[in-house]
């Protein structure tokens, strides 16, 4: 018997330079049908047809549907790999914004819009708002709208995003109206087709542009609106808003607004126009907006704003048009801005949209897409443009994007994993996505495989709570692999992560384990020994999960040990890595899930959960003696899908259960699933 410690590994950082020049070069071919009529619209840079290049996507501007245009409908613009480019459309409706996300959970692109247009006879184009699940064509499109545009929008809608607003595993969706009438609104998504407004309102005038993200790094989703009301609002994570433009210059109508986490904190930034750019910070520790916008001045010629990092240096970048005029300012994480480039879009000068972030050509640099008016009245129409970053793509590169770090996530809830990749001309990529609960060194749990090297994929978060959470990326091509680890951690809001020393005899075969605990455990523990030979493979598991309910101290389990023929045995020590992490599933696949909303709560908790069958539910509440104090009613039998409940904290008397430290304990046919919860 011998006492094993923990070793680190160290994984190589993949290097890259990011010193040279970004220029760009013209990219238009096959952009130029239909031809564009005038007015606004919105661009969206996503993989359509899942064939690892960003297509363009957009729902026209005042010529859809078939108004001086032969623009119908969704549009979605396939990409060669090289810039060149062949539209699509699907549908009887247009004009307005668009987002771009999988609202089912199906792992497939859907669409949200907001349009003007609502003129289609059937159901994917009668509602000013709508949501449409996609199948990985591009090409069909199937409405998935109940309850949209129900709540006095009886003008058209345009800029729209997806967030998880409520932190339920599912994207939501929100919008602002075409100028003035119809407001903002933001339902929420019921996973059944179906959406319920949380928050809203209507009048006022709006300038067509809506993003969500977490301003103020709380782990709810925010949004900037570009509206005559209020310009930032930080969502309480249910699904409410509070306006928050505080010290912000201006009547908060502002232009071009944008998101991006400019010093490096965890939380978004904004930029917008109002006479030249404005840039602010939000300060979390004073809870007002600090100007970063320095040197930039003489800038109000320009109408939209773009946040992301054009030179993957790991500092955010500001791209702004207008006026004839494209302009890249380099950040360098404390709101100090030096120009970088800038071309000129001779002969189309206003912006009507505007887009940075697509790579493309996968050289490793995000590109650029816009849509400007040229011509004078009646005349005028607009022309859609891209423009790629000029570098040769000659190595293997891959870097993460977002999550950056410092960024803090609510287990179960979803978000974006956005990154760039340069890969050499004419080859194949995939992309490997992992996470580590317990820093850079590991060890790592599968996130993805086998991904589109698109730039992004949709993470449902896990339910592992740890400030040193970090992913790593790796490409893959059949003549080439490389990886990279995000640059800082980022939170989790869960169960916790434990970690402990332990005996053992390393023999191959059934070892005993004795475990000694550090920390106050919870609920369900999982073990997994880390590679004994080695091989990057988690190499045993726990014969029996453990149930923890009281202090810390000392706990025998027997341990499965099994490994390959390869293995080491003379340099196994070295490698073994004991994890424990709290409250882990005891799940088939694939799995009904659960989350509970907000934890800690004190006069109610939200419990949500999918079932994938009709079957019959338990939910369950235990004290730390795993007594059962409250068994929440629920009907004998629920049907397949997502289902929510509110629970007030009480036990099987009615009576306010004392603040403190309690689990749930939800049960299928399929599924044992153990949560904390936190009563205040």
């Amino acid at each position: 018997m011998k006492t094993i410690i923990i070793f680190l590994f160290l994984v190589p950082f993949l290097t890259f330079s990011q010193n040279k020049s970004l220029t760009y070069t013209e990219s238009s071919n096959g952009l130029n049908y239909p031809e564009w009529d005038g007015g606004n619209s919105e661009l969206e840079f996503a993989d359509m047809n899942g064939d690892g290049f960003v297509d363009i996507v957009s729902v026209g501007d005042h010529g859809n549907p078939y108004i001086n245009t032969a623009q119908h409908g969704i549009m979605v613009y396939f990409n060669d790999g090289a810039g060149s480019w062949s539209v699509q459309m699907t549908g009887n409706f247009g004009y307005g914004g668009i987002a771009i996300g999988d609202v089912n959970n199906d792992g497939l692109w859907d669409a949200g819009y907001g349009i003007h247009h609502n003129y289609s006879s059937n159901d994917l184009g009668d509602q000013i708002l709508e949501v449409a699940l996609g199948d990985e064509t591009g090409v069909n499109w199937t409405a998935w709208d109940d309850g949209l545009a129900t709540n006095g929008e009886d003008w058209g809608m345009f800029g729209t995003d997806f967030a998880d607003i409520d932190n339920d595993g599912d994207l939501d969706v929100g919008s602002v109206s075409f100028g003035s009438g119809a407001g903002v609104h933001v339902y929420a998504n019921q996973m059944d087709g179906s959406w319920i407004q949380t928050f809203g309102f209507l009048g006022g005038n709006a300038a067509d542009r809506f993003v969500f993200g977490d301003i103020n790094n709380d782990g709810n989703s925010d949004f900037i609106v570009a509206h005559q009301y209020g310009a930032v609002y930080f969502g309480d994570g249910t699904g409410n808003f509070i306006n928050a433009d505080g010290n912000l210059p201006g009547s908060g109508y502002y232009f071009g607004p944008s998101l991006g986490d400019i010093d490096n904190d965890g939380d978004k930034d904004i930029a917008f126009v109002l006479n030249d750019i404005e840039v602010w910070g939000w300060d979390q520790d004073n809870e007002v907006w600090i100007d970063m916008s320095g040197n930039l001045t003489g800038t109000s010629q320009f109408s939209e704003t773009q946040l992301y990092d054009m030179n993957a240096d790991g500092y955010m970048d500001l791209s702004a048009f207008g006026n004839e005029v494209f302009k890249l300012w380099l950040g360098d994480g404390t709101g100090n801005w030096s120009e970088e480039t800038q071309f000129n879009t001779t002969g189309i000068s206003t912006c009507q949209a505007f887009r940075v972030g697509g790579d493309v050509d996968h050289n490793g640099y995000p590109d650029i897409v816009l849509m400007a008016e040229g011509g004078s009245w009646p005349s005028w129409q607009n022309y859609l443009r891209c423009y790629k970053e000029t570098s040769e793509s000659d190595s293997l590169f891959i870097k993460g994007l977002f999550p950056k770090g410092n960024e803090t996530f609510y287990q179960n809830s979803v978000h974006f994993i956005d990154w760039v990749s340069e890969v050499p001309a004419s080859e194949n990529s995939f992309v490997k996505i992992e996470f580590s609960f317990y820093g850079i060194s590991g060890p790592w749990n599968l996130v993805a495989d086998n991904l589109p090297n698109s730039g992004r994929y949709q993470w449902t978060i896990p339910n592992t709570g740890s400030e040193n959470c970090y992913l790593k990326f790796t490409v893959t091509t059949v003549n080439d692999t490389t990886s990279s680890i995000s640059d800082m951690p980022f939170t989790i809001f869960g169960d916790e992560v434990f970690l402990a020393d332990f005996v053992a005899d390393t023999t191959y075969g059934i070892a005993p384990l004795e475990v000694h605990f550090t920390d106050l455990s919870i609920g369900l523990i999982n073990i997994w020994i880390w590679d004994f030979n080695g091989d990057g493979i988690f190499d045993s598991f726990i014969q029996n999960p453990i149930w923890i309910y009281d202090n810390p101290g000392s706990y025998n389990v027997t341990l499965i040990v099994s490994d390959g023929a390869n293995a080491d045995t003379t340099t196994k020590e070295n490698y073994i890595n004991v994890v424990l992490t709290g409250n882990q599933n005891l799940e088939a696949e694939p799995s009904d899930h659960l989350s509970l909303f907000p934890n800690p709560f004190s006069e109610k908790a939200n419990i949500a959960f999918s079932i994938l069958s009709d079957q019959e539910v338990t939910i369950q509440i235990y004290n730390l003696q795993a007594k059962e104090i409250s068994t929440i009613l629920l009907p004998t039998k629920l049907f397949k899908g997502s289902h929510k409940i509110d629970w007030y904290g009480n036990d099987n008397e009615g009576n306010k259960l004392q603040s403190g430290i309690y689990v749930l304990k939800f049960q299928t046919g399929n599924s044992i699933i153990t949560r904390k919860l936190i009563i205040q």
